[in-house]
């Protein structure tokens, strides 16, 4: 039953190449000029692996074809066809004509491709397979096409087209595949004329500080830095007036864990301003409203919106049965069942029916950032939380791909000094193969627990401390299915550690579970030391796209679980690992492993930043940075003992911010005349500021004084 390769006798690759050896991931070269981009493949080969299956009473011998580093054309109940997709950076207001070339064909005969199970779930119900025998019954090759382009998106300011590659096809009805190994791809780039910067300015505006760069690992071509994306006649203007980059919609009950929340982003650097839902008016078309019209303001700084209160203080939006914040983020709505709409900003939703949850939630999440934990063992643990489900018939292969796709990116991070503890278990007492064939290995087979002490564990580890937990498999409102780890289960862990979970199921986000009792996310959320924000679906979601999610999510923090194209392309992490940023990554790396379609849509739709998108994610231990504050005659002078190139200071008086700049050297002076300080009151002489240093992986730290 393993996995079989095929090649596809690649020209261009040496004759003594060895798959087992040197790997079958596509070879991927990329000339640029201004008139052109070519895109040049070599697919080695691919592999097969058997996958049985009873349609109307008879056995068919489907195979499961498969191509490393490549995603799926995946419709329901047709062939599941290996397709190669990234996004590639065009010129603003370009028409593309695409052409293709391809070598010579490699015919096999006898493989019937399996089924596209696009509507699998990771709801606990059995999926009846999906088989389309028209599909089967069509004598001719699919997909007809080789090479496909989408139209044009605004990705973090990177002007983009996905283009699609297909390098095999299948006739289902002769059960025939055909592939070519070397395919060239180009896009010819004609004059549009002028397009309407009155609509699009904004995404062509960039700000290079605000940059979130990891999205880079999705394209060909990322090599054009911010500024030079920007449209030359569009300048960067100078960004003196107020512009927030970090905005807070609360409701009223809510407005004194607001205020303290957005104190402690101000002193993080982050510009941050408050809006009661009142002002807004508490509506789905007011708030896309509202939010669009601050997002689209010509020199915008804002990308990230909080909504603080559940859904009965701040309105959701309801798309076919589905709870949703996520058209709050976007440019615009989904234009029909497939339009896949890329975000513009982060969102999150904290969702608080009391003033005491909202302030403890807020609570956490400025100890989580100002006072992480001291034990560097902290920031190298990590579990990873699966399930080998074999239904019947029960011969050894799994029917999903949790547990293969948690391996996949433990051993990732292993090779990056992690220590990720499995905790797996099984419906078999004999699992063999993973869902694509490949043996599962002895150690694996060996980490597979029971059911209880699989509980045992999660909750141990989470008492711990974590610094990410990640689960696939069924989800349920109230929690894990396997293994197990439900809202009961919470009740027991009473440790200030910090983790964050990264829920990969469904339903165990439902924020608007009009239930007297909370959804998983929100039960875990108010945990003491439990996650001050994490990641989960308000719906049912599918389960192949979930699988790709969550090594987007890894890949955003640890990159490099997401191979990047051509091979020499550095993978870069989301700067400053906010969770809002890390899952909108994530959400961008299902259009590359599936393209645009309905499920893409869905879970665009479903998946949210439960807590603050702004949250910091901690992956190392802290850096300590010392800083000297002293008042010389007319000047504040600072003394950084190292001067990151992400550092902010913050110079305050009370709770008012003076001024906030970037650690540009490690001695820098401030007239106090320029700081505009408020008036001592009578009879008093002396005053006090306080100076505050914050970096991405550094230790916040704050000195007072007195003059």
């Amino acid at each position: 039953m393993s996995k079989e390769f095929y090649s596809l006798k690649p020209a261009g690759i040496s004759g003594e190449f060895d798959a087992e050896l040197h790997g079958t991931d596509p070879v991927i070269e990329l000339q640029e000029t201004e008139e052109q981009l070519t895109i040049s493949c070599i697919f080695p080969g691919f592999k097969i692996a058997d996958t049985e299956k009873d349609i109307d009473g008879e056995k068919l011998p489907f195979k499961e074809v498969g191509i490393r580093g490549a995603g799926y054309l995946s419709r329901s109940g047709q062939p599941l066809m290996p397709i190669f997709r990234r996004f590639v950076q065009v010129p603003k207001g370009v028409k593309i004509e695409l052409g293709v070339e391809k070598g010579r064909a490699v015919t096999f005969n006898d493989i019937l491709v399996t089924p596209a199970q696009e509507e699998a779930t990771d709801a606990d119900m059995e999926h009846p397979f999906e088989y389309s025998a028209e599909a089967y019954a069509r004598d001719e090759f699919y997909p007809p096409d080789i090479a496909r382009v989408s139209d044009a998106k605004d990705i973090d300011a990177y002007n983009t087209v996905l283009v699609e590659i297909c390098p095999l096809q299948c006739n289902a009805a002769t059960k025939t595949l055909r592939g070519y190994s070397n395919i060239t791809v180009t896009l010819r780039f004609r004059s549009a004329g002028e397009h309407d910067g009155e609509m699009d300015f904004s995404l062509s505006f960039m700000d290079p500080e605000l940059s979130r760069e990891g999205y880079g690992n999705l394209l060909l071509n990322p090599a054009r830095s911010a500024v030079s994306r920007l449209e030359p006649a569009l300048s960067i203007p100078e960004l003196r007036l107020f512009t927030p980059e970090f905005l807070i919609i609360y409701h009223q009950n809510f407005k004194a864990a607001a205020e303290k929340l957005a104190d402690w982003k101000k002193l993080k650097g982050i510009s941050t301003q408050l809006t009661d839902i009142a002002s807004v008016g508490n509506s789905v078309a007011n708030i896309k409203n509202y939010v669009r019209d601050r997002r689209r303001t010509k020199s915008s700084r804002l990308r990230y919106v909080l909504l603080l209160g559940d859904t009965s203080h701040i309105v959701t939006e309801s798309i076919a049965d589905k709870a949703s914040d996520y058209y709050y983020s976007t440019p615009n709505d989904a234009s029909g069942s497939s339009d896949c709409v890329a975000p513009w900003l982060a969102i999150g939703r904290m969702p608080v029916q009391t003033a005491n949850e909202a302030m403890d939630i807020v609570e956490q999440i400025i100890r989580y950032e100002k006072t992480p934990p001291c034990d560097p063992a902290y920031y190298d643990r990590i579990t990873a939380a699966a399930y080998f489900q074999d239904d019947s018939p029960q011969d050894g292969k799994a029917d999903r791909a949790y547990m293969k796709t948690m391996e996949s990116i433990r051993s990732h991070l292993v090779a990056l000094g992690k220590d990720v503890q499995r905790i797996y278990v099984s419906n078999n007492p004999n699992p063999q193969y993973y869902k694509d064939g490949t043996p599962i290995p002895a150690d694996v087979k060996a980490a597979i627990v029971d059911g209880n002490t699989a509980t045992e564990m999660l909750i141990s580890e989470t008492a711990e401390g974590q610094v990410l937990v990640g689960h696939r498999d069924h989800g349920g409102t109230s929690g894990w299915s396997h293994p197990s780890f439900t809202n009961n289960d919470l009740d027991s862990i009473t440790s200030t550690y910090p983790s964050i979970f990264l829920s990969i199921n469904c339903l165990t986000g439902r924020f608007d579970y009009s239930s007297a009792y909370d959804s998983f996310a929100e039960s875990i959320l108010k945990l003491k030391g439990g996650a001050p924000s994490l990641v989960a679906a308000t719906r049912v979601s599918g389960t192949w796209r979930n699988d790709s999610l969550i090594k987007g999510l890894f890949d955003a923090l640890y990159p490099g679980v997401i191979p990047t194209y051509p091979g020499t392309t550095a993978s870069y992490g989301i700067k400053n690992n906010r969770l809002g940023d890390i899952l909108n990554y994530a959400k961008m790396y299902l259009f590359v492993a599936h393209g645009t379609s309905s499920g893409v849509k869905g879970h665009l739709e479903i998946y949210h930043t439960i807590g603050d998108p702004t949250l910091e994610l901690w992956k190392a231990m802290p850096l300590v940075l010392t800083l000297n504050v002293r008042v010389i005659r007319t000047n504040l002078l600072l003394q950084l003992g190292t001067a990151p190139k992400e550092g902010v200071i913050t110079i305050r008086q009370g709770n008012r911010v003076l001024k906030t700049l970037k650690s540009a050297s490690t001695v820098m002076q401030v007239p106090l005349r320029d700081l505009k300080l408020l008036n001592t009151a009578p009879g008093i002489r002396r005053q006090a500021i306080h100076v505050a240093f914050s970096a991405p992986g550094y230790r916040f730290i704050e000195k007072k004084v007195m003059f």
